[in-house]
């Protein structure tokens, strides 16, 4: 049986078997498995089982979904390999995993000249000097208090030139 283990955060230690056809995880006590932490999403990823294939799958987070250190947007897992969600990390492990086989190497029959394709902006950013490779995780925004701000200023500004106006009318 494959399971997750849970390799940092205020759960590590703990063990999930993955014995059901989907395992959702994420911020929300809705999913299978529930994380606490502000940087992963209320439904951030899931683990799909096909036999004994296991696909982990990122529902479009905030943050996004690592593995092994790359953002992933759906790639079949392996034992030992190590999943990120916000600060918390996890590791799938079973005997029963089927992986992959290795692509066997592309020859050419014959030697014609490879192109060159220029850097991508990122590239040449990472090249020059960036220390970081990733973007680092956000947190959601609350915007609502901000809105309900800007409504208490516009009625007080709206009372007090309706006042300025009655005052003006009914002035002797």
């Amino acid at each position: 049986m494959a399971f997750l283990t849970i390799t940092s955060g205020e759960m590590e230690g703990q063990k999930v078997e993955l014995d059901q056809d989907e395992v959702s995880i994420g911020r929300s006590d809705q999913n299978s498995l529930s994380l606490d932490d502000p940087a992963i999403s209320g439904k951030h990823c899931l683990v799909k089982k096909d036999g004994n294939k296991y696909t982990l799958k990122d529902l479009n987070s905030t943050n996004g979904t690592r593995l092994n250190g790359r953002n992933i947007v759906e790639v079949r897992l392996k034992p030992g390999d190590i999943i990120m969600l916000g600060a918390i990390e996890l590791t799938i492990d079973g005997n029963d995993i089927e992986i992959d086989p290795e692509p066997e190497p592309l020859t050419r029959a014959n030697t014609t000249p490879t192109v060159i394709i220029a850097p991508s902006r990122n590239v040449a950013r990472n090249i020059a000097g960036s220390s970081s490779p990733s973007p680092a995780f956000q947190t959601k925004r609350d915007n609502r208090p901000l809105l309900i701000g800007l409504a208490v200023i516009g009625f007080i500004l709206v009372a007090a030139a309706m006042g300025w106006f009655l005052m003006q009318v009914f002035k002797k």
